[in-house]
């Protein structure tokens, strides 16, 4: 192996390596540890996303409390699923800020963008999962460089080790006949649509158009086509997240894709918009304080210009899994004890669910 990051004590005393491995390889190992090697084609994923304990106060997570913050349950359970690949669509360090002295769950826990944090708050509860499968990290805006940056290019980052920046180039993994497409909006804006910004997204899906292949799934941390409710002048509304992507999307959308991941939204939520928008996926649910439940209704919404034809959300912690069946994915959403409550097909622009 080479050296990717040497330590750099105290917030990094760690040193990391990394090795490519070549294409074909039956087995490989590090000290008597024995590595999950990719399958191809994968068959079986599990998708996640929004998995670190809030320390940032006033939203405190006990994360001493195994059911108020599950990660470690959820990480167990989806490796007892047994993927072939698992999918992270962002956002690993939530512990931002001291924990209060008056608050007793998560008394004593390490904050900030190092590794005494990543390790707390990532790699030691999410360790079944790790060495189960393969995996590709998504950047979250948790991971910008005035948040976790550091720690996400020197452990997580697929490409040779830099200094943060906030912005970073698209790339595709090739799973079989599938593809994904791997967009980094952990700097897209939620609220507002800044010129340069969507100039700079919208030229990163020119980029992806020229690789796209029919089918193709594209994940990114900030749902395209979300939603979320809040309460504005004492009405309940729905807002739609992201506008930098919805405005880039409208500039330079590649035709051929079917399904777009996310996280952000603490929320599952699958939405269908009929054939002239991918299905929006949404797995904001491992681990994290969940968002405010989704009640007013979804279909008829317009969100970027176009209604939401079929809506389903829920407010759960939990994982999803994706597994092929033929021509089409069979899409499960799990509790934290494993137990499937919803069941799914997805099919190209369609999802059904029975209930």
């Amino acid at each position: 192996m080479r050296e990717r990051a040497h330590p750099a004590p105290p917030s990094w005393p760690e040193r990391v390596c990394e090795l490519e491995l070549p294409v074909g390889i039956a087995t490989a190992a590090i000290e008597g540890i024995a590595l999950a090697l990719p399958q191809e084609p994968p068959r079986r994923l599990v998708v996640l996303g929004d998995t670190g304990c809030r320390i940032e106060p006033p939203s405190l997570q006990a994360c001493d409390d195994a059911a108020a913050w599950p990660l470690a349950a959820i990480a167990r359970q989806a490796a007892a699923w047994q993927p072939d690949l698992v999918l992270h669509v962002g956002d690993y360090l939530y512990r931002e800020e001291p924990c209060p002295a008056t608050f007793a769950g998560c008394r004593g826990s390490p904050w900030g963008d190092n590794w005494a944090t990543w390790e707390a708050d990532f790699f030691a509860p999410a360790a079944p999962l790790l060495q189960a499968a393969p995996w590709v990290f998504v950047r979250g805006n948790h991971e910008l460089c005035a948040r976790a940056g550091h720690g996400w290019f020197r452990a997580l980052d697929p490409r040779p080790f830099t200094t943060c920046r906030d912005l970073t180039d698209p790339y595709a993994v090739p799973l079989g006949e599938q593809q994904l497409l791997v967009l980094d909006s952990a700097a897209a804006d939620d609220s507002r649509a800044p010129a340069e910004l969507v100039a700079a997204y919208a030229a990163q899906l020119g980029a992806l158009a020229a690789e796209v292949t029919p089918g193709a799934w594209l994940t990114t941390h900030r749902p395209i086509w979300g939603v979320a409710q809040g309460a504005e002048d004492g009405e309940e509304t729905l807002y739609r997240p992201n506008a930098t992507l919805q405005a880039a999307a409208q500039q330079r959308w590649p035709t051929g894709i079917q399904l777009v991941l996310s996280g952000h939204v603490h929320l599952f939520e699958l939405l269908t918009y009929g054939p002239e928008r991918p299905v929006q996926l949404v797995a904001g649910t491992g681990g994290t304080l969940l968002d405010r439940a989704i009640t007013l209704p979804l279909p008829g919404a317009s969100v970027a210009g176009l209604p939401i034809h079929n809506g389903l959300t829920l407010r759960q912690h939990g994982f999803v899994t994706l597994e092929a069946r033929g021509e089409h994915w069979e899409l499960g959403l799990h509790d934290i004890a494993g137990g499937r409550v919803l069941a799914c097909t997805l099919r190209t622009a369609t999802v059904e669910c029975p209930r």
